[in-house]
């Protein structure tokens, strides 16, 4: 399912870095997928982690540790944890 949260590929991206863009964009609208499958809010935080990503400005690694962190953080506010 597309989000159209996500940032469009910047004009003049090759066709390579442009299809390095598009993937990691899948990645992170399955990532989505999964923290909805789970039950997990989907506000701006979760978003601008994922388009970091989806950016190139961190890694997969990257994006979900901080996801992880930000969850932690939020566990206090009422939000399941990830795992189950």
């Amino acid at each position: 399912m597309p989000y159209s949260s996500f940032l469009t590929p910047p004009a003049g991206l090759s066709p390579e870095q442009h299809q390095q863009w598009t993937r990691r964009q899948y990645v992170a609208e399955c990532a989505i997928d999964f923290l909805a499958a789970k039950d997990q809010s989907l506000n701006d935080s979760v978003l601008a982690h994922l388009q970091d990503y989806v950016s190139g400005e961190a890694s997969l690694g990257q994006a979900i540790g901080r996801l992880v962190d930000y969850f932690a953080r939020e566990s206090g506010a009422g939000h399941q944890p990830l795992a189950s």
